[in-house]
């Protein structure tokens, strides 16, 4: 069986195994070791296998694809984009000034703007 993984789902599948050897490790000093010394083989041998994954870069590419939560979280973006383009705010600020709006009126030597 293949599984295409990224570099990420290997280093969380590292991570997990790792947990696990620590905890049937920590059984093992209490009980009995040489049934939990064969699972502990058995993960380490995992281990190895993942680790050399890393080092292969034919074996894991970047995933380009985009999952369903970027999709949607784009498709979002994209929607507030387009509903602002259309919105009655915008059209004020795309539309072209009068010449009365062109005229600055602010005199800061008026003594009401003080």
């Amino acid at each position: 069986m293949n599984i295409d993984l990224t570099e990420t789902e290997i280093i969380h599948l590292m991570d997990c195994i790792g947990g696990r050897m620590d905890d049937l490790n920590d059984c093992a000093a209490f009980g009995d070791a040489g049934a939990l010394a064969v699972e502990i083989e058995t993960l380490d041998e995992l281990m190895t296998k993942l680790s050399a994954a890393l080092q292969d870069d034919h074996i894991w590419a970047i995933d380009a694809e985009i999952n369903a939560e970027t999709q949607m979280f784009n498709a979002g973006v994209d929607a507030r984009e387009q509903a602002k383009a259309t919105s009655r705010a915008a059209a004020p600020r795309s539309a072209d000034r009068s010449e009365m709006q062109g005229v600055d009126v602010w005199n800061p030597n008026d003594p009401s703007n003080w």
